[in-house]
């Protein structure tokens, strides 16, 4: 007799992976046969993830339709199944996925949409946190402005995408067929940053040079290297826009060799 665990085991390789080996011979058909019994769990597990990603993926569910979106989930779920039982985890990787599937090939833009709608969700999911205090930052030192390292709020996101996959996204929830049969795909790369606010998720673009600085600051860089690394930006109005809008919720000293004074007093 198999333990627990290795029940446990062949069940998901029934379910996952459609292996049935190890199952079917611990399961008491009682009118139903054990492959029939296993199938109703094998639907519900297709069912419920496919769900999960219609809900996180709007757009993309209706730029191709029912039918193509749930072979497409399908597809996905067979070979990226989900490995926790948090749902709303789940399909972070499926604008990755887009990108290699073959018959999404004529949709170019579908990955960025799915891209971007990713960063929305996650937006919307992030826990709450109190914004950094302008007054926090007045209390540092001039000459520690250079180290300064800033957390940024848990909804922020930057996503970069080679089509206008915001106006592409608008056009598609708005239910707006004319805008979207006159978007100018050509209008794109597009430099998003991505961030939950009192009114809802707003979906706001940058130029290329502020998204990769304001990248570098969230993803932990001191500033003045930042700002050795992005010359010629208007740095101060950035930062204060940031700090306006709230998109850090803490900064803490960072000292390593060799970085620069900033080239700018805090707002």
């Amino acid at each position: 007799m198999p333990s627990l665990r290795e029940l446990q085991c062949a069940m998901r390789r029934s379910v996952v992976e459609r292996d049935d080996a190890n199952t079917v011979a611990h399961i008491v058909a009682n009118g139903i046969p054990a492959q029939e019994r296993l199938s109703v769990y094998r639907n519900t597990f297709t069912q419920t993830l496919t769900r999960a990603l219609r809900l996180s993926y709007p757009a993309v569910d209706r730029l191709v339709g029912q039918e193509f979106f749930d072979a497409s989930a399908h597809e996905f779920i067979v070979r990226r199944p989900p490995q926790s039982s948090y749902l709303d985890e789940f399909g972070g990787d499926f604008a990755d996925f887009l990108e290699g599937f073959a018959p999404a090939a004529s949709v170019p833009y579908l990955a960025d949409v799915a891209r971007l709608e990713w960063a929305v969700c996650q937006a919307l999911h992030a826990p709450d946190a109190e914004s950094l205090a302008m007054a926090r930052l007045s209390s540092v030192d001039a000459t520690d402005h250079a180290h300064i390292r800033f957390v940024p709020h848990p909804s922020v996101g930057l996503v970069h995408t080679a089509f206008p996959a915001d106006v592409i996204w608008r056009a598609v929830l708005d239910g707006g067929d004319a805008a979207l049969a006159a978007i100018d795909l050509a209008t794109g790369p597009a430099w998003l940053i991505i961030q939950r606010g009192s009114s809802g998720v707003d979906v706001l673009r940058l130029d290329e040079a502020p998204w990769h600085f304001v990248d570098a600051l969230c993803s932990g860089c001191p500033l003045g290297l930042a700002l050795d690394d992005h010359p010629g930006i208007d740095a101060p109005t950035i930062l204060a826009n940031m700090l306006t809008q709230g998109c850090f919720v803490s900064f803490d000293l960072a000292h390593h060799p060799g970085s620069s004074q900033p080239s700018m007093r805090l707002p």
